[in-house]
């Protein structure tokens, strides 16, 4: 799988000519929009907290800030990577910046119970704390 992931080429469709690994990620959006698939998360293993319990994990509907947006991660990047407007202190943290903002695309953000601030728009939903400043800031 992986041999013919990284270096075998698409033969068939709109996107033949196209490497597989290129091409898979525009199908799986091209799937998407067309609702003929949506996104599933799955951990890769045992999931433990903290205090070494095990951790059930549940599909459930969720609110996301979509930080993979093309127009925000590129206007914070331009905003990060200007040395005029952002100081970063060590070119480390500069280098972590900039890679944190080509993976992540989606954040959970909300959770059903606790305390805390419920989602102004929805409030069987609270606000995650890792994400408040984020939301209270738009």
């Amino acid at each position: 799988y992986l041999k013919g992931f990284t270096i075998g080429v698409m033969t068939y469709g709109p996107h033949s000519g196209k490497k597989v690994s290129d091409a898979k990620p525009l199908i799986k959006d091209e799937m998407i929009k067309a609702g003929q698939a949506h996104l599933y998360f799955e951990p890769e293993s045992k999931v433990v907290s903290r205090t070494n319990d095990e951790c059930v994990v549940a599909s459930t509907d969720q609110w996301y800030l979509a930080y993979g947006e093309e127009s925000w991660c590129s206007a914070v990047k331009k905003h990060v990577l200007d040395d005029e407007k952002f100081t970063a202190y060590d070119t480390a943290s500069l280098e972590k910046y900039d890679a944190t903002l080509d993976w992540l695309k989606e954040w959970a953000c909300t959770r059903q119970f606790g305390l805390g601030t419920f989602l102004p728009w929805d409030k069987q939903w609270v606000i995650e704390s890792l994400s408040d400043s984020t939301i209270y800031m738009a």
